[in-house]
């Protein structure tokens, strides 16, 4: 059976995002392990990762894989140094808790080098990841793809860049499809997908891939403007999303989507669009 999930809230402890999970139809999850706008941290307690590790769906394997969302706050690639350490700071913490929840990930927006070019970044960026790399343990490092707003760093090219110099096998990879149209890759045409996969062959990206963000674009086809919109609902339509996920070389990876629902976030109406999306075996 194929994992898909949305993100999900911790509100009220992080053993309540399994229910609302469960509550959602969905069987994988992706939260905030903290205020997504706040730089506050802390370690979950023994009592919480105990709770969580002994749900009875999670032991089960019924539930999971759990993906952790670093905040919207980190810039690795900004010229302030203090805003640098803060980020490196909450991504330990992050790492930290995923370790602690044997989490699939801590999926992370690199940050903006704010117009200076990526070249003039690309060695701090990959040395504040092996720092964060080298003060934690087993949890995978997962950069996510960005729509190319606004000098945020992230696009394909830039991403295997960043994974040549930093060489780690914890690093890994989580796309985006709201981010992919956004920057140019047209989702809409089987052409498209496919070109999508030829181009992660070429920069020895797939194998390192983990994750799909399944969302609708509200913006237009390569506006470099990243704004989620509910599935069918957006730019690329449900028929483009749907040959996305079904190409052979991503039907296996686990689906997070990252909608607003009707009250902010992914709900069941979204998580049911989203199984029918699926493929019958060797259709593709």
């Amino acid at each position: 059976m194929r994992r898909i999930g949305g993100h999900v809230s911790t509100a009220g402890g992080l053993v309540k995002a399994i229910d609302r999970t469960r509550e959602i139809g969905a069987n994988c999850l992706q939260i905030f392990a903290g205020s997504p706008r706040s730089w506050a941290r802390r370690l979950y307690t023994n009592e919480e990762v105990k709770d969580y590790l002994l749900s009875p769906f999670v032991a089960a394997g019924e539930v999971g894989p759990v993906f952790i969302h670093a905040l919207y706050l980190v810039n690795l690639a900004s010229d302030n140094l203090y805003l640098v350490k803060k980020s490196v700071n909450s991504l330990i913490f992050d790492l930290k808790n995923g370790q602690a929840i044997n989490s699939a990930g801590v999926i992370v927006h690199l940050g903006s080098h704010q117009g200076r070019g990526f070249d003039l970044v690309a060695d701090q960026v990959a040395g504040v990841i092996n720092q964060i790399l080298s003060a934690t343990i087993e949890t995978p490092f997962v950069i996510e793809n960005s729509a190319g707003q606004k000098g945020k760093v992230g696009s394909l090219s830039e991403i295997a860049d960043l994974f040549r110099r930093v060489g780690h096998p914890r690093l890994k990879l989580c796309l985006d499809t709201a981010h992919l149209f956004a920057a140019g890759y047209d989702l809409r045409e089987l052409s498209g997908v496919d070109n999508v996969v030829k181009e992660l062959i070429k920069l020895d990206l797939l194998k390192h891939l983990v994750c799909l963000h399944l969302n609708d674009s509200r913006t237009d086809f390569n506006s470099r403007n990243d704004q989620h919109a509910n599935l069918g609902e957006g730019k690329i339509g449900l028929a483009g999303l749907s040959q996305f996920i079904n190409h052979p070389e991503l039907a296996n990876l686990p689906i997070i989507l990252e909608v607003p629902g009707e009250l902010g976030m992914p709900d069941a109406k979204q998580i049911t669009i989203a199984k029918s999306l699926q493929y019958t075996p060797g259709v593709y």
